[in-house]
């Protein structure tokens, strides 16, 4: 009698996710699609020893717990075999925005493959350059006075944008302001602003960039690039102003619905090899695989607070919400496969513009 082949191993890949998120990254077309190539998936329950709940070739994690951190690393210890994706120090330095942008506190000169010079248009230049914009922190407990030596040391103009300092989950963590004038930059300090947002905060010049952000997802090699429309200050309204006293809260740019007057039809978008390297860039400065990035495009050159680039990262998230993309299952287990094979050829980059496909978000990338 021949003998039967024998069954292949499958490879386990342990996603340690709050249940929730759980829910909605592990769908039943990521469990077909990873068990086409021999990938079995599994959600680790982040309250429990992860030895209890299988053995892992590969774990991705996003929890913030210090009970897991110390579980995860125990089982790291004993299975010094298993790869991490991403390393906890990694992570944490998305969760507060000084740290975020550093990697682009200066710009960066990023230059197309050399049949790409010939071509018309943006990708046609020698080069190009990305940044992350002006900005400095107002911290809890600043005063009037502190306030106006930041204004004075980083040169910042009216209007400005109020983000939370802090992007790691806890409340208010997602809030969003305009800063009209001066007089609502001291409200924020004095604290007598609108609800939904408060010391600390990073403050950015608004940089018009004719309402279009372009969301770059990565996963490794792989990027996926979505036009939404963005943040635009509204028409000055004496009245308005005066209601408001200089501080208006704004919806979050992931809100916003794909079906909004405002759209991208006149803003060029970043060439295919800017997003390439600008992703390679970040995966290397930042130590991570699997993040997205806002990109823009300020409609003026050498904007006040752009630092004289062409494009500027606005904000950087951990392990977005791949599962809005679509196709986001092959997608996802094409980087698995990836990170479980690392000698094997790696598969071309996926690069894919989309269009606003995405439909607005009920929570953030951050969360």
């Amino acid at each position: 009698m021949s003998e039967q082949p024998q069954e292949q191993k499958k490879r386990v890949v342990g996603f340690a996710i709050l249940p929730e998120k759980a829910r909605k990254h592990i769908t039943g077309d990521l469990l077909k699609a990873a068990a086409a190539v021999n990938i079995e998936i599994l959600a680790i329950d982040p309250s429990k020893p992860v030895a209890e709940q299988g053995s892992f070739e590969l774990i991705l994690q996003k929890c913030r717990d210090a009970g897991w951190r110390q579980r995860l690393l125990h089982y790291l210890q004993h299975h010094p075999l298993t790869r991490l994706i991403d390393t906890f120090e990694a992570v944490q330095s998305l969760m507060a925005r000084d740290s975020m942008l550093q990697p682009l506190a200066d710009p960066v000169t990023l230059h197309p493959p050399t049949n790409d010079r010939l071509s018309s248009g943006t990708a046609g230049r020698d080069s190009l350059s990305c940044a992350a914009p002006v900005q400095a922190a107002l911290e809890q407990g600043c005063s009037e006075a502190d306030m106006v030596q930041m204004l004075d040391h980083t040169q910042m103009h009216f209007p400005l944008l109020a983000k939370p300092y802090f992007t790691d989950g806890r409340q208010g963590s997602h809030g969003l302001a305009l800063i009209q004038n001066l007089e609502g930059l001291k409200r924020l300090v004095k604290g007598t602003g609108p609800p939904g947002v408060a010391l600390p905060v990073m403050l950015q010049p608004f940089i018009e960039h004719g309402g279009c952000l372009f969301k770059v997802y990565v996963m490794g090699s792989s990027v996926v690039v979505v036009h939404r429309p963005s943040l635009q200050v509204p028409p000055e309204d004496e009245d308005i102003t005066a209601q408001r006293k200089g501080i208006q809260i704004m919806t979050r740019v992931s809100a916003f619905d794909s079906k909004s007057p405002m759209g991208c039809d006149f803003v060029e978008g970043p060439p295919d090899w800017l997003l390439d390297q600008l992703a390679a860039t970040l995966r290397s400065r930042l130590h991570l695989q699997l993040f997205n990035f806002d990109l823009v495009r300020p409609t003026e050159n050498n904007a006040p607070g752009s630092k004289g680039a062409d494009f500027l990262v606005v904000d950087i998230n951990y392990f977005p919400g791949y599962e809005k993309l679509p196709n986001h299952a092959d997608l996802l287990v094409g980087f698995l496969q990836s990170q479980l094979n690392p000698k094997q050829d790696q598969r071309p980059v996926l690069r894919r513009h989309l269009s606003s496909c995405l439909e607005p978000d009920s929570a953030s990338d951050s969360e």
